[in-house]
């Protein structure tokens, strides 16, 4: 029979990973106490919870929720870093700690939005830009039709302002000259 402890544990995860945009599970056995707390910090930045969990509450939480293929990736301690605004971060931060703590630290897949990314798919993620380079790109691309609109705007205004003035130097017909009006 399962103890309560257990059971609030299943749920709580179950929360976590309902809630998570962007997750990746991490076999961390072999790094040192100094290390787990600079991957935590890391994770940290990044705006990325990261958790120790039980492979078997872990399991039972994610079948619950109907990712039968993610609990296969489920074997042993497990390494969960989980991200709940920009699931790209957590892959970057992921794959930075993969780096840095190799070959203690393997990565074995996670989950994008909901689906399940193969540990080889993982690098590929990561690569991918974050949702506020995005949102840059997006925010200069809709900018620069407006900024070449005003420059061709200046330009002909410019235009303007130089014809206008010849156009008042040149003497107009329905004026007399002054020579004229002498004789």
């Amino acid at each position: 029979m399962p103890t309560q402890a257990k059971i609030d544990e299943v749920e709580r995860l179950k929360g976590i990973l309902e809630q998570a945009t962007g997750l990746v599970l991490a076999d961390y056995r072999g790094l040192t106490a100094n290390e787990m707390v600079e991957l935590r910090q890391r994770c940290s930045r990044a705006g990325v919870t990261y958790r120790v969990v039980k492979d078997t509450l872990a399991q039972i939480a994610v079948r619950e929720m109907g990712k039968g293929e993610l609990a296969e990736l489920i074997s042993g301690p497990i390494g969960v870093a989980v991200g709940y605004d920009d699931p790209v971060a957590v892959f970057k931060v992921s794959e930075e700690c993969r780096k840095a703590y190799a070959p203690n630290y393997e990565l074995r897949g996670g989950l994008f939005e909901g689906a399940l990314v193969a540990e080889a798919d993982v690098k590929r993620y990561a690569q991918l830009p974050s949702r506020e380079e995005l949102l840059a790109k997006l925010a200069m691309l809709l900018a620069s039709p407006m900024r070449a609109l005003a420059v061709m705007l200046k330009a002909k205004i410019r235009e303007l302002a130089i014809v206008l003035g010849e156009v008042a130097k040149q003497p107009r017909a329905d004026q007399p000259q002054e020579e004229e009006a002498d004789g």
